[in-house]
């Protein structure tokens, strides 16, 4: 049986949230994008708890969007949601004052033409099929604590009585997978830069 996430496109998922108002629909582009926001999210506010934080934000957000605009490319317009959540994050913390240049830099301006858009949902696309191989590559305990910790959303002690795993190799396994995808992509990076 298929999957419902993998039966709709993007917009087929948008039409129907907008014709029935069923946040069901927007859930489904919450588990296709969680990890492409929550990357967004860490390469802006470099710390793990900050993002998981800034990604369920962003998609409350576009739950209240998503009905109201047209979006030709969900990918691109979420990322740009999430990047511009964390941006408005960083400048609204007065404790820790950023410079410019303390911030990732961006490549293009917030307004893009169609030709822009499409180049950038084509790198996104790429970016998430880099992400999705990267979690093929880790150890099955890993693989699941972090599929179940990011995209199903759940706590330690809820992935400890669905896996089986003690508290602690649950929190190992999130830590140590977390880091085996950093180098995972950090190598691929350098291996498409040769």
């Amino acid at each position: 049986m298929t999957h419902p996430n993998n039966q709709y496109t993007d917009t087929e998922l948008l039409q129907h949230f907008r014709k029935t108002a069923d946040s069901k629909w927007i859930g489904l582009l919450f588990e296709r994008y969680s990890l492409l926001v929550f990357g967004v999210c860490m390469k802006y506010l470099r710390n793990a708890s900050d993002a998981q934080d800034a990604t369920q934000q962003v998609f409350e957000k576009a739950l209240g969007e998503a009905g109201r605009y047209d979006i030709p490319y969900f990918k691109s317009w979420i990322y740009s949601v999430a990047k511009n959540h964390c941006l408005m994050n960083i400048r609204a913390r007065s404790t820790k004052p950023y410079t410019t240049d303390a911030l990732p830099e961006e490549s293009s301006s917030d307004l893009l033409t169609a030709q822009e858009l499409q180049t950038r949902e084509t790198m996104l696309a790429e970016m998430s099929d880099q992400l999705a191989a990267a979690l093929e590559q880790l150890g099955p305990e890993q693989k699941t604590c972090i599929k179940l910790f990011y995209l199903e959303k759940l706590s330690y002690h809820e992935i400890e009585k669905t896996t089986g795993l003690s508290f602690s190799q649950v929190k190992s396994h999130i830590q140590n997978g977390k880091r085996n995808l950093k180098t995972i992509l950090e190598k691929k990076i350098r291996e498409n830069v040769k």
